[in-house]
């Protein structure tokens, strides 16, 4: 006969999600995830894996909320550059809901394993296609309606945005003044 379980494997997963977004994968060890889930080491390896394949777990969890909230936003049908300007100075928020300055989980991801974990790399690398997707086509749309420029390249203007995405997500990490990010802003969207 199977045991229930004690506790929630998707409260738990979104503590695991919140302890490698804080620390990132090599950071963080078994104990910490046992820790910080209050679950067993068998239970965690029973319901999740090992470490990697709760890490994939936890990718995709950010996917489904926090990705899913940047393409929510940019599949509505309003005004192209405040929902731009908007979208980038609450980078923060839109990724975190307490805006610790942990900056973006796909960006962090990236930086620490895309190159050396192939498997995560794809993860990843997906994640920033669906943005790119996203944006070309807000940015479509806005072209449709007349508030693009119709000589605008709205696809390498989506390649443009996703990198700015992850520049700006990055930037949050640190303590620059939000005029550098409004700045920064405000020359992208002239480029668009």
């Amino acid at each position: 006969m199977v045991r229930a379980k004690a506790f929630d494997p998707a409260a738990a997963l979104d503590k695991a999600l919140r302890v490698f977004w804080k620390h990132g994968y090599e950071k963080t060890s078994v104990s910490d995830l046992i820790e910080a889930l209050g679950i067993n080491r068998g239970s965690l390896y029973d319901t999740f894996g090992d470490k990697r394949s709760l890490f994939l777990a936890c990718l995709s969890r950010y996917s489904d909320v926090y990705i899913s909230r940047v393409i929510e936003t940019l599949s509505q049908p309003t005004p192209v550059y405040s929902t731009l300007e908007r979208l980038f100075h609450n980078v923060k928020d839109l990724v975190h809901e307490d805006r610790a300055n942990w900056g973006c989980l796909m960006v962090n991801t990236a930086n620490e394993m895309g190159i050396h974990d192939a498997i995560v790399n794809e993860a990843v690398t997906i994640n920033f296609v669906r943005l790119e997707q996203a944006f070309a086509g807000f940015l479509e749309a806005g072209k449709a309606r007349g508030e693009v420029r119709p000589e605008t390249d709205t696809a390498a203007s989506a390649k443009y945005l996703v990198s700015s995405f992850a520049g700006i997500a990055t930037l949050a990490k640190t303590n620059l003044p939000a005029s550098f990010v409004k700045d920064a802003v405000a020359v992208m969207l002239k480029g668009i």
